[in-house]
């Protein structure tokens, strides 16, 4: 079987191949990687839900994945990317995350309890845990 320098991360029912992606051989490459883990995936008798899948750019080369697909079908090029209550985006930076309603939320009370005199960790890590931490757990 052919290696790909592509890493694949399985958890569950999720799947997440990703590579750097330099130049078009690059994308050709993952692309061959992905058929390959379709190929896989048929031969265990697994269904990829093409509807929930999708391509994160992270960084740049941005304008050669909208050619990736599976069975024909082109995946969608995204923004930003929810897994385990986790948002990232293409920057890499949390904003998208942070605008989440319980994240935002959770931010402005963190914020609220920074803005008391006291320095003293002991005072502050009690607000910290009884009204930050639920909404973000």
């Amino acid at each position: 079987m052919q290696q790909f320098d592509v890493t694949v991360k399985l958890f569950a029912d999720d799947v997440k191949l990703y590579t750097r992606v330099l130049n078009c051989n690059d994308v050709d490459l993952l692309q061959q990687a992905f058929d390959a883990f379709v190929d896989w995936q048929n031969t265990w008798q697994l269904i990829i839900s093409v509807n929930k899948s999708s391509v994160l750019s992270i960084g740049k080369h941005t304008e050669l994945l909208p050619s990736m697909n599976v069975h024909g079908h082109l995946l969608p090029v995204i923004t930003n990317s929810a897994d385990v209550g986790i948002t990232v985006s293409d920057d890499l930076k949390s904003r998208t995350h942070i605008n989440v309603p319980a994240a935002a939320k959770a931010h402005q009370r963190a914020n609220a309890i920074r803005c008391f005199m006291s320095k003293n960790i002991d005072v502050i890590m009690p607000g910290f845990l009884v009204y930050v931490r639920p909404l973000l757990e």
